[in-house]
């Protein structure tokens, strides 16, 4: 386990989590397993909130010591923490004068756990760990067992959240603290699909930083096998407010304030493109040059010629007022279809910039390119179809406003993405005035997936579902 995805509960959280349960009263009988125990902070309080209420009925020592062994379940997979959890119970036990218990704790991987028993109860807070940051192994493995895993790059707790829901009782309940961002992210459709009937509650904290080394928004989801009911209850911890929502009116993404204020669909008159994706950034966006008096560019011993490069526009760049140039070893006929040099073609007529791109042979030939890219072209071609038109660029990340920049024709975007419009209704103008109003804003702020920060990550489909 990367000890960086190891992100403990707060102890405020903990008691909110059992709270959510209602893991208070008539404990003794009740399995409660807590699945990714780390060094004990959720089951510590589970395990005196269980002493508590059993010497409240009177339960003898021995009773509730043999309770704790059959009802408190945990797993961690992590081996130093697991002894620390078994070390921190068997403390809490000592302080209430209670014999040594044979916790029904282990130490393997919840996820390949061999276990048929249903919970009356399920807590926890599972690790946050990103598809890209997943072995290989367990990629394939997640992929091959957990229906919320089949698609696309799924986060880990996916896996958690679907087992969880199988394993709990006709009547069962559980409570997890997760990332914000499987409301809303793409690859999480599956688990939201997989979840949807058996929401209760979503306490939303994506405006409070719960964990001090961990970028991520988090929120408490709360379901129940029994549920029943159309009704999903949201609270706003930020705000404190609540509102309920229909149950079969969350859509693709579950948004939880409706910020669509028109009638026309932004997709209906604009396309909202991914930027151009060259794979080697480094051979073909210069940062540094100078001009000479043809007009050509001259980077260090090369000079490349000024009809092969175009100026290269990223969010970043247009935001700084930093001036950066691309190579484009294309060129578009007078309809604007994207027309390819043969390589011999190339080179004959831009000697400079072919033995430029030539440095990097090794690596863009490493590139895991589009089958037909030849070696000095982009790695990914698609985005060149729409490119030689006025056009907008936006970032994918919004903060604090939404910036938008108008663009020539000639530029090339290698970052962020590119709105061009759709026929004649309306023109690129019209489309930049409609991203800057403040309606697309509140719009952003609800749709995107929250991450470090005050910033949002929004999708092309985000743009183009707006409505104005």
């Amino acid at each position: 386990m990367n000890k960086k995805c190891q992100v403990f509960t707060p102890h405020d959280y903990v008691e909110k989590l059992l709270d959510c349960l209602e893991y208070k009263h008539h404990l003794y009988g009740k399995k409660i397993m807590e699945n990714s125990c780390g060094d004990g902070n959720i089951l510590a309080i589970i395990v005196q909130r269980y002493i508590d209420d059993c010497r409240m009925h009177n339960f003898s020592r021995t009773r509730i010591r043999n309770g704790l062994s059959k009802d408190i379940c945990g797993v961690e997979i992590d081996p130093e923490q697991f002894h620390r959890c078994i070390e921190r119970l068997n403390l809490i036990v000592e302080k209430n004068n209670i014999l040594p218990v044979k916790w029904n704790i282990s130490n393997e991987d919840y996820l390949k756990k061999q276990d048929k028993t249903k919970y009356n109860f399920i807590v926890g807070n599972p690790p946050y760990i990103t598809y890209s940051e997943l072995k290989k192994e367990d990629q394939n493995y997640l992929k091959n067992n957990f229906d919320s895993c089949k698609k696309g790059k799924f986060d880990y707790c996916y896996a958690f959240l679907e087992k969880s829901i199988a394993t709990l009782t006709t009547n069962g309940k559980m409570a997890y603290l997760i990332p914000s961002s499987v409301f809303k992210t793409v690859f999480g459709k599956d688990i939201r699909r997989i979840m949807l009937p058996f929401v209760k509650k979503i306490l939303d904290y994506t405006q409070e930083k719960l964990f001090q080394k961990a970028l991520v928004k988090s929120s408490i989801i709360v379901l129940n096998k029994n549920i029943g009911g159309k009704h999903i209850h949201y609270i706003d911890s930020t705000t404190d407010t609540n509102r309920r929502f229909i149950r079969e009116s969350l859509g693709n993404k579950w948004t939880f304030i409706n910020s669509n204020v028109g009638q026309r669909r932004f997709g209906n008159y604009f396309k909202v493109s991914h930027v151009v994706a060259t794979l080697y950034n480094r051979a073909f966006v210069l940062k540094e040059w100078i001009k000479n008096e043809d007009g050509n560019y001259v980077c260090g011993d090369y000079v490349l010629e000024s009809e092969i490069v175009r100026r290269a526009v990223s969010p970043k760049n247009m935001y700084t007022k930093k001036h950066e140039i691309i190579i484009f070893p294309y060129k578009y006929d007078n309809k604007h279809q994207l027309i390819r040099y043969k390589e011999t073609e190339f080179a004959n007529k831009f000697p400079g910039a072919y033995k430029y791109l030539k440095q990097f042979r090794e690596n863009l030939d490493k590139r895991d390119s589009d089958k037909a890219a030849l070696w000095y072209e982009y790695g990914r071609s698609q985005a060149l179809n729409n490119l030689d038109c006025e056009k907008a660029l936006i970032s994918t990340i919004i903060s604090n406003e939404v910036l938008i920049y108008k663009l020539e024709k000639e530029c090339i975007p290698y970052a962020g993405m590119y709105i061009t419009p759709i026929g004649n209704l309306l023109t690129i103008t019209d489309g930049i005035e409609i991203l800057k109003q403040d309606s697309f804003f509140k719009y952003v702020r609800t749709m995107g997936i929250p991450i470090n920060g005050n910033s949002v990550r929004i999708t092309s489909k985000d743009i183009e579902d707006y409505m104005f």
